[in-house]
């Protein structure tokens, strides 16, 4: 049976990797004791069918930095940003897969340190709206 809905991960992934290459990205929380900084995790994390009828999906996702200064977590949670809108705007087409036909931002890149951070690592999070469409 074919999908009604593009897999909005691997739209997000495939987007977020190229444009950031060579910091890898992932869409579970990376142990930063074996993969040190930087490094990406990205996924979906709600979101709704906005037109089953065309298979236009809605996806919020998550999109969390690490990296070893404030500043550099902050470049590179602007740096996803910055892959998302790009690959909105022009329309980029994961093949097989999909693209972002529109692009919202519901909570901007933030610092948000926690009880369980790792000495000397610093972490950004921003949320997205992405509509998603099949390629």
């Amino acid at each position: 049976m074919a999908r009604r809905f593009p897999r909005a991960n691997q739209i997000l992934l495939s987007v977020l990797r190229h444009g950031l290459d060579p910091v890898p990205v992932y869409s579970l929380l990376p142990d930063l004791t074996r993969t040190p900084p930087p490094v990406v995790m990205a996924r979906r994390v709600a979101g709704t069918a906005y037109d089953p009828r065309v298979g236009y999906d809605q996806a919020i996702v998550d999109v969390q930095c690490w990296h070893t200064t404030d500043a550099d977590a902050d470049d590179l949670a602007d740096a996803c940003r910055t892959a998302l809108i790009t690959a909105w705007r022009t329309q980029q087409v994961v093949p097989g897969v999909g693209f972002i036909a529109h692009y919202a931002e519901q909570a901007a890149p933030a610092l948000l340190p926690t009880a369980d951070d790792v000495a000397g690592v610093y972490r950004y999070q921003a949320t997205y709206v992405l509509g998603i469409r099949a390629a």
